[in-house]
């Protein structure tokens, strides 16, 4: 049903204006929007055929491929010498990083501008269309232009991510109306011949300049009943009608090849069609049906597909194949699919009632699927299983399994209207499970633990052990939450012993270790790890016992071992699944701020802000307000602003435990010198008492930032209270560098009453804490605390001491804020405190953006542009941009000379 192209110009002419701006290097994303029938794709054809000086990908959801995962990717790739390399466990998180450099290699392989099209969103799989969203989101410098065409750009099917990208203010929206009339002129007179006026203008009425309807009724209506005023044309709805008589003028050959194909999807490969139609020479059907416009034959390697020229063709001959034949042939497809969820799927269409062991089949294969992180996959068979299971109990289960499977997935939307939709008991253990697993969402984060609590004590652990594996195991992430480590690690035992299935879906294992932990008992938390070998040799199975025993041994003061541990679990972790990914650099980038290395922590920190920014995970208010707390002590405000931003309002109540983000503003408060705000951040903590705890990143104390506040108000009684309180913390369970914060506070403190001796044998006691581990930041601090001291209290040479010793440690840390403080103290006592010292890196890079300043150090380090890309996500094209700014600002041009000004990054070629 192609013919001429018209109308359009003012959408043409918006695309020029795109592509002329990729052309420059820019990115552009375009949306092109419109009901079925009115010209989406013929639009993207006509400005792809005026541009043929750049190179196209093109990709097309597919309505039978929905449920396979990453398909819509493989069509993108398939004509080009790209492949993307996706591991077996790959999420849509770590796809997109992959497509990422994908589309970094086409641009680098053909020199001109790219365009991807992606035809037929509302059709594609979910993984696919998060994969892109996330690629998209990462792409700054390329000459790329992406076109999407859907439906309907806020379609609730859509994954939430995508919506945003197509919505967003800088996406060109192209929403498609019907052709003007004189567009319709234009487009009969170059179909069938000049028509006179009236008989234009009714074609125009009846179809609404509708493109697909009007050329279906010039090829179908005889020409003298479209002039006729008296005669009735078919109504938009008939064009059904018109695609079943083309369909019965076939041979009986060709009408098996195109029911055939139809029960296939969209599209399918020839063979795969020929054979479920039972023809051994197809061509001659393929040949008729493609004359009649039934079907388009697609050219590629390994052979032919056939594909449906419009979704409505193939829905109209699907709708045709009645029942009995419909069934029949899909239960013949399932026999030659090639894979199981194929099979399935076929099979579910073939379902005429309800089939438990059917809908069995699906759990299997959704576990499967969830066990490899494909959460869209396994809620696309678990809802299927839902509609098919006999009774309501079980009806029930799978529902709420596909709520918890959108959820991993980043559909929360999806995840609400299912949860609204749910059958049977509201106050059933799965029910409240289901709630339970929303409440997060929907601002009742203090009910899920109370939620929890009654699901278990309703569940029957013998008769249904895994719903009670699946409380348990939320039970047990609830429990990390609020501080309760050995809570934790108890339930997600629990967990793993009543369904050790459950152990391979989720992070059971990293919340057991990381309770055992929080609880005091590293011992027994690195035990869980015992059979674990060294990093190097760890298989991707285990990579969450690594990513815990990293993290044990950050808590433990074993910064060393930590570090080794989770960088080889970041590596690991390339192929999926992204959250441990995140947890692994969020992990690796607290363990090196404890070392000293703060920039690299940074970098780290940084990039796992980006990730999770992207991936739409639940560790967003941690890894922000981690990552605006290094920033902060390294007086880049700005950064830090831009992170506390990112982190949601949650309102102080008794027992929520989401102080991560009045923590970090108040520690920026402090270092700012504006101890009212951080008191009036961290006040609110105190008055309900929120639980406090004292590792990093999902526990952290307040009281002496509080404290310190308090002090530096001249609240001296608050001070000493709330100080009181924190030492009895640290007295029971705290390391030595919290105990050495303490000692420093209480130093403040008593220099704030005049007790002078008092103060510095306070000073001094917390150095002793500091010679026992490595708390460079701390031990700086508390030399800076009483090099002020001594000042003003006239021995001014022993307080050069300390200030100086305070600057050197400071300086090497890159720790701003504190370093001009020291100066002014060094300054004071009459010593410059600049003098003879080394500008540090990050100084040296002053210039450059934080993402200038991650591209420039890591190569400085010896790594190419496209393993700096797949270091940082970002594409080849960006690393280039960004190394011609950093070129620019720092007055080299070589890598040589980024050697000499930026020392190497953190990072190696591994």
């Amino acid at each position: 049903m192609a013919g001429p192209f018209v109308g359009r110009s003012e959408q043409l002419s918006a695309l020029r204006a795109r592509l002329a701006r990729v052309v420059e290097g820019e990115p552009c994303l375009v949306l092109v929007e419109g009901p079925a029938g009115i010209g989406k794709t013929s639009l993207v054809g006509r400005f792809l055929a005026d541009h043929p000086e750049t190179e196209v990908l093109t990709g097309c959801g597919e309505e039978g491929e929905a449920g396979t995962p990453f398909g819509l990717l493989d069509h993108l790739f398939s004509d080009t010498q790209v492949s993307i390399p996706r591991p077996a466990t790959a999420d849509a998180p770590t796809a997109g990083s992959l497509l990422v450099d994908g589309l970094g290699e086409v641009q680098m392989r053909i020199g001109r501008p790219l365009i991807l099209v992606v035809d037929d969103v509302q059709w594609a799989d979910a993984p696919s269309l998060q994969a892109l969203a996330f690629a998209l989101r990462r792409l700054r410098a390329d000459r790329v232009l992406t076109i999407a065409v859907t439906r309907e750009a806020d379609d609730p099917a859509l994954p939430e991510g995508l919506r945003r990208l197509l919505l967003r203010q800088d996406t060109l929206r192209l929403s498609l109306a019907g052709l003007t009339a004189a567009e319709v002129s234009e487009l009969v007179d170059a179909h069938a011949g000049p028509l006179p006026p009236a008989a234009v203008m009714r074609l125009f009425d009846h179809t609404g300049g509708n493109p697909l309807y009007l050329k279906a009724l010039l090829e179908q209506v005889p020409m003298d009943r479209l002039m006729s005023s008296a005669s009735t044309l078919p109504a938009p709805l008939g064009y059904s009608r018109l695609i079943e008589r083309q369909l019965t003028n076939c041979t009986e050959e060709a009408q098996a090849l195109v029911n055939s194909a139809c029960v296939l999807g969209n599209s399918s490969p020839l063979h795969t069609a020929a054979r479920l139609a039972d023809l051994k020479h197809p061509l001659s059907a393929l040949e008729e049906a493609v004359g009649q416009g039934l079907l388009q034959e697609v050219l590629e390697q390994g052979g032919s597909r056939v594909r449906f020229p419009h979704p409505m063709v193939r829905a109209t001959v699907y709708a045709g194949l009645g029942p009995v034949r419909r069934n029949s042939l899909h239960v013949a497809a399932a026999e030659q699919a090639s894979t199981s969820f194929g099979r399935l799927q076929h099979l579910v269409h073939a379902a005429w009632g309800p089939d438990d062991a059917l809908a069995g089949q699906l759990s299997e294969l959704a576990h499967t699927e969830a066990a490899a992180r494909r959460w869209g996959t396994a809620a696309l068979l678990l809802r299927d299983a839902a509609r098919l299971a006999c009774g309501e109990r079980d009806r029930l289960w799978y529902s709420v399994k596909t709520i918890e499977a959108l959820l991993w997935e980043g559909r929360r939307d999806e995840a609400q209207v299912l949860f609204d939709e749910l059958p049977g008991d509201s106050g059933s253990p799965a029910y409240r499970y289901a709630r339970a697993l929303l409440s997060p969402f929907n601002g009742e984060i203090s009910q899920g633990e109370a939620l929890l609590r009654d699901a278990w004590e309703s569940c029957d652990t013998r008769a249904d052990p895994e719903l009670a594996a699946h409380v348990a195991g939320l039970l047990s992430s609830v429990m990390l939450s609020v501080n309760q480590g050995l809570q934790a690690a108890e339930w997600a035992g629990r967990a793993m012993s009543l369904w050790p299935r459950r152990t391979s879906e989720g992070m059971l294992r990293y919340v057991q270790m990381a309770g055992c932990g929080l609880g005091g008992d590293i011992a027994r938390g690195l035990a869980l790890a015992a059979d674990l070998p060294k990093a190097s040799l760890v298989a991707v199975s285990d990579v969450d016992l690594l990513c815990g025993r990293g993290l044990l041994w950050m808590w433990a003061g074993e910064l060393d071992e930590a570090a080794r541990d989770l960088r080889e679990a970041i590596f690991i972790c390339r192929g999926g699944p992204m959250m441990l990914r995140i947890v692994a650099l969020l992990n690796l980038g607290l363990t090196e701020y404890a070392l000293g290395s703060w920039e690299q922590a940074a970098q780290r920190l940084e990039s796992a802000a980006s990730l999770v920014d992207d991936a739409g995970l639940d560790l967003l208010a941690t890894v922000h307000a981690c990552t605006a707390h290094v920033q902060a002590a390294r007086g880049q405000d700005d950064r830090a602003l831009w992170h506390l931003a990112r982190l949601p309002d949650v309102p102080v109540t008794c027992g929520t435990v989401l102080t991560e983000a009045r923590r970090a503003r108040a520690f920026l408060a402090l270092l700012q010198g504006q101890p009212g705000v951080a008191a009036d951040e961290l006040t609110p903590l105190l008055e309900a008492d929120a639980v406090e705890g004292l590792c990093q990143p999902m526990t952290a104390p307040w009281r002496d930032l509080l404290a310190e506040a308090f002090i530096g108000l001249g609240q001296l009684d608050q001070a000493e209270e709330t100080l009181t309180a924190y030492d009895k913390l640290t007295a029971e369970c705290g390391p030595q560098e919290a105990r050495a914060a303490g000692w420093r506070i209480r130093g403040m403190l008593l220099a704030a009453r005049r007790d002078v001796e008092a103060a510095e044998r306070a000073f001094q006691e917390g150095l002793v804490h500091t010679a026992r581990v490595h708390a460079p930041f701390e031990q700086a601090r508390l030399r800076l605390a009483l090099g002020q001291l001594l000042r003003r209290t006239g021995r001014r040479a022993c307080a050069a001491r300390e200030l100086h010793a305070a600057h050197t440690i400071l300086t090497g840390l890159g720790a701003t804020p504190l370093i001009r403080l020291c100066e002014r103290e060094l300054a004071a006592c009459g010593i410059p405190g600049t003098a003879g010292r080394r500008p540090t890196a990050a100084e040296a890079g002053t210039q450059l953006t934080p993402q200038e300043l991650a591209v420039g150090r890591l190569a400085a380090g010896g790594l190419t542009n496209r393993q700096v890309a797949r270091e940082l996500v970002i594409s080849i094209k960006t690393v280039e941009y960004h190394l011609g700014n950093v070129y620019a600002k720092l007055g080299i041009s070589s890598r040589t000379g980024l050697m000499t000004r930026l020392p190497p990054g953190p990072f190696s070629a591994g």
